[in-house]
C-alpha cells in the first residue's frame, strides 16, 4: 500500500509538471484550446466525488450526517485555503488576478500536500478508490500546472526554471502521502471522513474554479455546446470505469 501511495503521488507530480510543460510548448499561445481539458477535468472530479469517494465513505461508515458535514467542511477548507493564499487556479496566462511568484509557489505546495493526503486516504480505503482518485487529480493537475506555468513565466521565469519549480513543489505531495499514511494507520476509523472531506474539496474545485473558467472562455454557442459535451463525457467515462472496476 505504501508503495502505491508513493508511486501515485510521484506520478501526479511528474505527469502534471512535465505534461503541462509539453502542452505549453505545443499549444504556444492557443490557451483557449486548453479549456477543453479543463472541461473534462471538471467532469471527472464531479464523477469521482459522487460515484466513488462518497459511496466508499458510506460503505465504511453509515454515519451519513457526519460524512456530509465533513463534505461541507472540505468544500469550505478549500475555499479558505484559496482565498487565504490569494492562490487563483487560473488556466490562462492573462488572468484578472495573479498572486506573486512566492505566493503561487507556496500555495502550490499546500495544494500538493493536500493531494498527497487525498491519495493516501484513498488507497487506504481501497485500491480502486486510490486509482480513480489519482486519475482525477492527474487530469485536474495538468491544466492547474499550465496556469502556474503562465504565472511564473509572466513573472520572469524561463520555461525550464518554471518546470524545475513545479517539479520541486510536486514532491510535497509525496510528503503529504507519507504523513497521511503513518497518521491514518493509527486512526483507520477516520478514513471515511477524509474521503468525504476530499469529495467536498473536489466539488469545490470543479464547481467554483473549473466551471467558471469554462464559462468565461465560452464566447459562442458552439463553444458552450462543446464544453458541455466534454464535461458530460468526463462524468460518463469515469462513471463507466468505476462501474467496471467495482464488478
Amino acid at each position: 500500500m505504501l508503495t502505491n501511495i508513493i508511486l501515485a503521488t510521484l506520478l501526479v507530480g511528474i505527469i502534471g509538471a512535465v505534461g503541462a510543460y509539453g502542452i505549453v510548448n505545443f499549444f504556444a499561445h492557443e490557451h483557449h484550446k486548453l479549456m477543453f481539458l479543463v472541461s473534462f477535468a471538471a467532469g471527472t472530479m464531479i464523477a469521482v466525488s459522487f460515484f466513488d469517494l462518497l459511496p466508499e465513505a458510506l460503505e465504511k461508515n453509515s454515519n451519513l450526517m457526519g460524512l456530509m458535514e465533513f463534505t461541507v467542511i472540505g468544500f469550505l477548507i478549500f475555499l479558505l485555503i484559496e482565498k487565504t493564499f490569494l492562490y487563483y487556479h487560473c488556466h490562462e496566462e492573462d488572468c484578472d488576478t495573479h498572486a506573486s511568484k512566492k505566493l503561487i509557489i507556496f500555495g502550490s505546495s499546500v495544494h500538493n500536500f493536500l493531494d498527497g493526503i487525498t491519495i493516501a486516504a484513498s488507497f487506504m480505503a481501497s485500491i480502486n478508490v486510490g486509482i480513480f482518485t489519482t486519475l482525477a487529480i492527474i487530469i485536474h493537475e495538468i491544466p492547474h500546472e499550465i496556469g502556474e506555468f503562465g504565472v511564473l513565466m509572466h513573472g520572469g521565469y524561463s520555461k525550464l526554471k518554471a518546470l524545475t519549480v513545479n517539479l520541486f513543489t510536486a514532491l510535497v505531495a509525496v510528503m503529504g502521502g507519507l504523513a497521511a499514511y503513518y497518521s491514518l494507520n493509527s486512526f483507520k476509523s477516520f478514513i471515511p471522513y477524509v474521503l468525504a472531506f476530499t469529495a467536498g474539496g473536489f466539488i469545490y474545485i470543479s464547481a467554483t474554479d473549473l466551471l467558471p473558467e469554462i464559462q468565461k472562455s465560452s464566447e459562442t454557442r458552439l463553444q458552450i455546446f462543446l464544453h458541455s459535451v466534454i464535461f458530460i463525457v468526463g462524468i460518463v467515462i469515469l462513471w463507466l470505469l468505476i462501474k467496471v472496476m467495482a464488478e
